[in-house]
């Protein structure tokens, strides 16, 4: 009977010991560790690297002749209609695009290793010389890899 009752307490005490709290992570700024106690795997969050590659905005606004692509007010990606030649930074390489199709509120632009889908504009009233929309669905793919946008602006003004 004795030795019932002791394995029984150890065994208690055992399982007691697996549901302690964890209270000391390491983890650097960009990343958020979410853990409630030892019995559960912590869930290590980073937006940062969630990310297979990212584009770098860059210092272009819209003007005639041409359309730019900007989430957030920052410009991710433009085309010259009359010169057909764009640009795209891709973690701080350029990217030239040279092909540009714009058709039934879709663009697609491309160029060496690079496509850029940009699909079911929502535009609005022309403004000026120019007319604006917004992609809620925007694919950019780089040698194979794809970085899907939401919520793109386009500002495209034509040179007629």
């Amino acid at each position: 009977m004795k030795i019932l009752t002791l394995l029984i307490f150890t065994t208690v005490l055992a399982c007691k010991n697996d549901q302690e709290v964890i209270s000391e992570n390491k983890i650097s700024n960009d990343q958020e560790l979410v853990t409630i106690d030892s019995t559960q795997n912590p869930v290590i969050k980073n937006p940062v690297a969630a990310a297979v590659f990212e584009i770098v905005p860059q210092e272009i606004s819209a003007g005639k002749g041409r359309s730019v692509f900007t989430q957030n007010g920052k410009t991710l990606f433009y085309m010259e209609q009359n010169s057909n030649k764009g640009n795209i930074k891709i973690d701080g390489k350029d990217y030239t695009l040279n092909s540009y199709d714009f058709n039934e509120n879709n663009y697609t632009l491309s160029g060496n290793e690079v496509k850029i889908e940009a699909t079911n504009g929502d535009f609005k009233d022309q403004t000026g010389d120019c007319v604006n929309g917004i992609f809620p669905d925007v694919k950019v793919t780089l040698n194979g890899k794809v970085l899907n946008l939401s919520n793109v602006n386009v500002q495209d003004c034509p040179d007629f």
